[in-house]
């Protein structure tokens, strides 16, 4: 009886590590986007964003502190690995797992269950593709900027991997939050988790509409 509860305990721990790791996650990645997306704004906006990011404002010389961009990554490395390590024991990673998921889905179809499997799916992506961006940035911060990022982005063919990240992880974040959402009681009846989906959806196009706009912007300032 002790080991069962001791069972249960653990899986409570998970489950809240879990929850609270993505939060954080999903609203530094729609952060760091909204950031990124200020060269929507046109360069000099981005510049001023990347050098506040550096603490420019607290240097004498003005040119602020790129190693604070690398730490910024290593963070975030370092809370998805986390993220990763307490959201792994519910993946069915055997193939009799796998193969009953699937029997499964056929015979029960279940939105949130499908959700599930997307959001399983995108993140086995993004942990392939997310420490690439973090090493690429985290290893130069000195070359954030209009140019510098355009020249990373598309003269270094960078898009390849940025552009199926932006799309599984903004995916994976609206999914995500939605589920949190469910899991922490937010959606008593149908009608607010119809209305939670809505908002998960509106926030997926949102988001991926905004990165894409701002990977396009970047084109013009690429060194030629």
């Amino acid at each position: 009886m002790a080991g069962k509860l001791d069972i249960r305990r653990w899986s409570g721990v998970l489950d809240l590590g879990q929850s609270v790791s993505g939060v954080v996650l999903a609203l530094f990645l729609w952060t760091h986007l909204l950031l990124v997306s200020s060269i929507l704004l046109g360069p000099e906006a981005m510049t001023w964003v990347a050098r506040n990011m550096e603490l420019a404002f607290l240097s004498d010389d003005g040119h602020g502190y790129p190693w604070v961009v690398s730490l910024i990554a290593i963070g975030v490395a370092a809370l998805a690995a986390f993220h990763v390590l307490v959201a792994i024991h519910k993946l069915p990673l055997s193939l009799r797992q796998q193969k009953a998921l699937k029997s499964q889905m056929q015979v029960i179809n279940h939105s949130d269950t499908r959700l599930w499997s997307w959001q399983a799916g995108t993140g086995i992506v993004i942990l392939m593709l997310l420490p690439v961006h973090l090493w690429l940035v985290g290893s130069a911060p000195e070359t954030i900027g209009p140019v510098g990022s355009a020249q990373r982005i598309w003269g270094e063919y960078g898009y390849l991997i940025y552009l199926p990240l932006l799309l599984t992880v903004e995916l994976h974040a609206a999914i995500g939050l939605y589920r949190v959402a469910l899991k922490w009681g937010a959606a008593r009846d149908l009608n607010t988790r119809a209305r939670l989906r809505t908002i998960k959806t509106v926030l997926s196009v949102l988001f991926v509409g905004i990165g894409l706009a701002a990977l396009l912007a970047f084109i013009p300032h690429t060194p030629v």
